[in-house]
């Protein structure tokens, strides 16, 4: 028997020892970035008198598991169950960021990778609406990988090398990465008619990405007045790197590489540009591991690392390392075969079943690549769904539709039905004199859910943003010190409003001319109004 077979994944010779420990702290370094975030928003968010009380929800999904005879953990699991008082949410958030330091230092990474995973879904899980996007439940996927890519043999994180099982966890690692960058290029151009073109075929995506972003930057007014042309010829790259380069991803150390670098590079671009919380640095996190250790070597002092006959086989059970046992090399892969062979499989469904959904969108641009039936075997759902709580694989689409206007709500209150004051949301468009910061690796959620409410262009009391809207409208008719936070300043500081309205504008960057003219970076026209005067009688 001989090792050819495995030379697309491992080649002889190549370990990623080094590659690990880098890894595994920096996927501690996004945990430690992405709780922080979430810990200093928690009470406005969700705490007892945040905008979605925990305790409500759970106690309302609770009730309606119950009834439809499921458990309460199987359902949401989360750690809140046992208790949802503040105290708690905050005690959570706090041994979360002592874990990611602990792990970020270098000791015990699997035991400390079990936690943080374990935290961060339970957050995922009473967050709602403001916990639910694609690089919460992608560092999800990433952290429990990491778990079994981890070494749990040793309490100091070090360079040793990797048995078969974690070996196994570093495919799957390479495969997140490559399925994330393929299918953001996939869903671009497979969900595309030419009714809705989402403006990625026909070239002008671009025109509108820097301006029409959730929370633009500053280099994004910059980047908008660069001419059409160069918009136009930006996605060529863009596709490049993100259809093509996932190829590479299997086709060895040299080619992992090149893939490497592309999709860092295009993570670097866009984080210049705008403001896309922790995402972009996770996506570079998750490229350490398509780099081998000998492309660590610039580093000063260290040597490239002895590699035994064993090891550069490809067939070393244990790596090459004297101190691992045969034994316990054995049991190591046998405690990860289970889990990580769930995960492989339903890679595989949602990557199938992705590709199926794409295909049933009517008139789709790409006729060429259908699937006219579900390749899913129908006797694996019933697992998929069972599994679907635990965030343990997801398909991705990241900017799959470009909007092609800017609809931004304003709050106004008034206290006497003829004065209107507004409500200064704060990282979001206000001042059209206010040069737009960087507020990235934070995620202000609330600002974020704003961006999706004004898409609706109106108020409906079945959105799927009507909830959170109106309690903080409710919040606002209290002055409730909570609310009144996620805002510049209170409008109203001597007695609450009796009325509170929405208008709708549309905002869009100013040119360079008229920049020079009015020191404005936006300009704004009014469209009418997204929620008419509402007062404490009605806002429920």
């Amino acid at each position: 028997m001989n090792g050819n077979w495995l030379h697309w994944l491992w080649s002889p010779g190549e370990t990623h020892a080094l590659a690990r420990v880098i890894y595994l702290r920096g996927l501690a370094a996004i945990y430690l970035v992405a709780l922080l975030s979430w810990w200093v928003q928690v009470e406005t968010l969700v705490g007892s008198r945040g905008i979605v009380p925990m305790a409500e929800f759970l106690d309302h999904v609770g009730e309606t598991l119950h009834v439809q005879g499921y458990s309460r953990f199987g359902g949401v699991p989360t750690v809140f169950w046992v208790e949802d008082a503040d105290w708690f949410i905050h005690a959570v958030c706090g041994i979360g960021v002592v874990l990611a330091l602990v792990v970020l230092a270098g000791y015990a990474a699997g035991p400390g990778l079990v936690g943080l995973w374990f935290i961060y879904l339970s957050l995922l899980g009473t967050g709602g609406f403001f916990m639910h996007f694609q690089w919460d439940i992608l560092l999800l996927e990433a952290g429990f990988l990491a778990i079994f890519l981890a070494p749990w043999r040793r309490w100091r994180l070090r360079a040793d090398p990797l048995g078969w099982g974690e070996r196994i966890a570093l495919w799957l690692q390479w495969f997140l990465i490559a399925k994330l960058m393929f299918q953001s290029g996939w869903v671009k151009l497979a969900w595309a008619t030419p009714d809705q073109p989402e403006w990625w075929p026909d070239g002008t995506a671009m025109t509108f990405h820097y301006v029409t972003q959730p929370i633009p930057a500053w280099t994004s007014w910059w980047m908008h007045q660069l001419p059409e042309w160069f918009h136009r010829a930006s996605l060529w790259p863009m596709y490049g790197v993100e259809l093509v380069l996932p190829v590479l991803v299997f086709l060895g150390p040299r080619l992992r590489l090149v893939a490497a670098a592309g999709f860092a590079g295009l993570m670097l671009a866009i984080l210049a540009t705008g403001n896309y919380t922790y995402f972009n640095w996770l996506t570079i996190v998750l490229c350490i591991p398509l780099v081998a250790d000998r492309y660590w070597r610039w580093r000063p002092g260290r040597k490239k690392p002895a590699v035994s006959s064993a090891e550069q086989s490809g067939l070393s059970g244990n790596g090459g390392h004297p101190a691992f046992s045969e034994q316990g090399e054995l049991a190591s892969l046998a405690l990860r075969a289970v889990p990580l062979g769930l995960v492989a499989l339903l890679n595989g469904m949602t990557v199938l079943g992705d590709l199926h959904a794409a295909s049933a969108v009517p008139g789709a641009t790409l006729q060429w690549a259908r699937l006219e039936r579900d390749p899913v075997p129908e006797f694996l759902l019933p697992l998929a769904r069972a599994v679907q709580p635990w965030h343990l694989v997801s398909g991705y689409g990241l900017f799959r539709t470009m909007t092609t206007e800017r609809p931004e709500i304003v709050l106004e209150g008034t206290v006497n039905g003829v004065t209107w004051r507004e409500y200064e949301l704060r990282h979001k468009p206000g001042r059209l004199g206010e040069r737009p910061r960087f507020v990235a690796p934070h995620q202000p959620r609330v600002a974020w859910q704003f961006w999706f409410a004004a898409l609706e262009r109106q108020y409906h009391p079945r959105s799927r943003n009507a909830a959170w809207m109106t309690a903080l409208i409710l919040q606002l008719l209290e002055n409730d010190p909570v609310a009144l936070a996620l805002f510049r300043e209170n409008p109203f500081p001597d007695q609450p409003p009796e009325r509170i309205r929405a208008k709708l504008y549309l905002y869009e960057f100013t040119t360079p001319a008229e920049r020079r003219e009015t020191g404005h970076w936006w300009k704004r026209r009014e469209t009418g109004l997204y929620l008419p005067p509402v007062g404490r009688d009605a806002a429920g």
